[in-house]
C-alpha cells in the first residue's frame, strides 16, 4: 500500500482547483498518490456570528472523522474565511506530525484585496499553501528562510514572496520522514 495525501472539499470548492491541486501536490510530493474525495459539509458550531467567520479547530475534527488509514494524509480545502485563538485570520492550519490539515482560500483570492481575478496567482497562493499545511502534517515547524514554503504567511504577501517547494533543509526532514516512503519498501 503507497502513502498518499488525500485532498478533501468542505462546502463547495471549484473542481478546477481541486484537479489543479492535485497535480501540483502530485509533483511537489512525489511519489506519493494524491486523490480527491468526496466533499465533506461544514462542520456545525464553527461559525462565529460576532467575527463573521468560522473557527479552525471543528474544521480538523472533522478531518480527523475521515482519517481512515495511518498511511494518509488529509487536507480540507474550503473556501471559508477561517481563524484560530489569537490570530484575526489563518490561510490553513495542522496537526504537527498529524493526518489532518486545512487550508482556506478566502483570503488567498486577489479579489479579496480589491484585485481582479487572476487564476494564475489564486492557484500559487493555493499551492503554497497546501504545501505548508502537509508540511505542517509531516512534522516540519516554521521555516526562517522567507523563501522556502515553510516560511510563516503573516499576510497574503509573504505567501506571494516564497515558493511553492521546500528548502533544501525542510527537504531533507521531510525526506527522513518514516512516515514519508512507502509503506511496502
Amino acid at each position: 500500500m503507497e502513502f498518499r495525501i488525500v485532498l478533501v472539499p468542505i462546502g463547495d470548492i471549484e473542481q478546477n482547483l481541486l484537479e489543479k491541486l492535485k497535480n501540483e501536490l502530485s509533483i511537489i510530493f512525489h511519489p506519493l498518490h494524491v486523490t480527491i474525495s468526496d466533499a465533506i459539509s461544514i462542520p456545525k458550531g464553527a461559525f462565529n456570528p460576532k467575527r463573521r467567520q468560522y473557527y479552525s479547530s471543528p474544521f480538523l475534527k472533522a478531518l480527523i472523522k475521515c482519517v481512515n488509514s495511518k498511511t494518509s494524509k488529509f487536507l480540507g480545502i474550503t473556501s471559508l474565511d477561517l481563524y484560530t485563538n489569537g490570530l484575526n485570520f489563518i490561510f490553513g492550519q495542522a496537526v504537527i506530525d498529524g493526518g489532518v490539515c486545512v487550508i482556506s482560500t478566502h483570503r488567498l483570492r486577489p479579489e479579496f484585496y480589491g484585485q481582479p481575478y487572476n487564476e494564475k496567482i489564486f492557484l500559487e497562493r493555493s499551492t503554497k499553501e497546501a504545501v505548508h499545511e502537509l508540511g505542517h502534517s509531516f512534522a516540519l515547524k516554521h521555516c526562517p528562510n522567507p523563501r522556502c514554503v515553510m516560511f510563516f504567511s503573516n499576510q497574503v504577501l509573504d505567501t506571494d514572496l516564497k515558493s511553492k517547494n521546500f528548502c533544501e533543509k525542510c527537504q531533507s526532514q521531510i525526506m527522513r520522514k518514516q512516515s514519508y516512503k512507502r509503506i511496502d519498501d
